[in-house]
């Protein structure tokens, strides 16, 4: 018979609970809205001082939907900054960019005035229910894992991307670009 020590045992445990954790994860990122899917519609309060919905868009233009985790989080200013700084590129291919996270909308205000932004920032607060409808919301704490879902005037998901480090990762808008421009098929 083999004794296991207190401590081996709880390492075990430990790594038992992690996998079982990362199985958790990897299914509920499946679950998120798949590519060639109709991307779940949401109206949402905007910087714009007014709702904007995803069918404001239809048969008009692609939207760029990113997701980002906190206002004034420096992640999440750096990312927001890498379209603001190609933004014209995104405009020259006809996508609106829409940013959207679980901040209150006077906060993302603040946020986006003090970024200058040239697109809006929308607030899933309280219900995080746009989150829930794309797979990304991290329950825990309650924000948006970082992502971006290219959306065609007809409402369907032609690319995402979920992003594996979320709060350090900086997602620069080059990569972005290349993949839209080829989805698009705007050189």
């Amino acid at each position: 018979m083999v004794r296991i020590d207190r401590r081996t045992f709880g390492m075990v445990l430990l790594g038992a609970a992690l996998s079982a954790a990362s199985l958790f994860i990897t299914a509920r990122l499946a679950w998120a809205v798949e590519v060639g899917q109709p991307a779940p519609e949401f109206s949402l309060a905007s910087t714009t001082g007014s709702d904007i919905a995803l069918k404001d868009f239809h048969g008009k233009k692609w939207v760029l939907l990113e997701f980002y985790g906190a206002d004034f989080s420096p992640a999440c200013a750096a990312n927001l900054s890498a379209r603001k700084a190609d933004f014209k590129r995104f405009e020259m291919l006809g996508i609106q960019i829409l940013a959207a996270s679980a901040n209150l909308s006077f906060s993302q205000q603040t946020f986006a005035e003090s970024l200058k932004l040239p697109y809006p920032l929308l607030s899933d607060f309280p219900d995080r229910k746009t989150m829930r409808s794309y797979g990304v919301l991290n329950e825990k704490m309650m924000t948006a894992n970082r992502s971006f879902f290219l959306i065609d005037p007809q409402g369907i998901v032609r690319k995402k991307w979920i992003i594996e480090n979320p709060i350090t990762t900086v997602v620069y808008s080059q990569t972005l670009l290349r993949d839209i421009r080829e989805i698009v098929g705007k050189r």
